[in-house]
């Protein structure tokens, strides 16, 4: 007991030394070893989480980007197809008539032209088809070789535009009752007006009423004579 109390100092000194650098020796080792287990784990380091959540976020605002961006690609296709909409349907309440008489319009069986009157009218019946002049929308003073051109409303229930011009010396064959649903609005209804008798040149669609353009036809066959 008084050996050990009697120890130098400087032993003393060297043995906390010595364990000191032994503590500090497994305290390294230890450290190493938690690195290489870490390591081998797969464990990225803290700058390499810190780019991976970076780019898990970049990656999540590109897809929420393009998500918006489709978002309002889709409500301006709507747009457009709701507009186009509405100018087919403005289109539609408006007919142009281009009015073509020749030099010898309404001459009959002689060669002098004559002023003549035309009756627009529009009907949600086949039966008025008989009062054309007094239902007549648009009455159109038709002057030999003086082209006129017009734009009538239609009334929302219209089905037929009837259209009769005052020859002198052809009834049957100045007058038309033409469906609407035939009609091409993209382009004017042209109408000639000869000598006796009166043909549309364009403005109806053969595609879009079939049996109309069929009777259209065979209606404007030209006339042998004025009766």
């Amino acid at each position: 007991m008084n050996k050990c109390m009697t120890l130098p100092v400087s032993l003393i000194a060297a043995t906390c030394l010595l364990s000191g650098a032994i503590a500090g020796c497994s305290t390294d080792k230890l450290s190493k070893s938690n690195d290489k287990v870490s390591a081998l784990a797969g464990e990225p380091p803290i700058d390499a989480m810190s780019h991976i959540v970076d780019n898990g976020k970049n990656s999540a605002d590109l897809q929420s980007l393009k998500a918006q961006l489709e978002l309002q690609q889709q409500q301006l296709a709507t747009m457009s197809a709701e507009q186009q909409a509405l100018q087919e349907k403005l289109k539609r309440q408006q007919i142009t008539l281009n009015i073509k008489p020749t030099t010898n319009a309404n001459a009959g069986r002689t060669k002098v032209g004559t002023a003549s009157t035309a009756y627009i009218a529009f009907l949600e019946e086949e039966s008025q088809f008989t009062d054309i002049e007094a239902l007549a929308a648009k009455e159109i003073s038709i002057i030999p070789n003086r082209e006129s051109s017009l734009t009538v409303n239609i009334p929302q229930d219209a089905r037929f535009i009837a259209i009769k011009v005052g020859l002198r010396y052809t009834k049957k064959r100045s007058q038309f009752l033409i469906p609407l649903a035939s009609l091409n609005f993209d382009t004017p209804l042209a109408i000639n007006i000869g000598g006796c008798d009166v043909s549309i040149t364009e403005g109806v669609d053969p595609a879009l009423a079939p049996t109309f353009t069929t009777k259209l036809k065979y209606y404007q066959q030209p006339l042998v004579s004025c009766s």
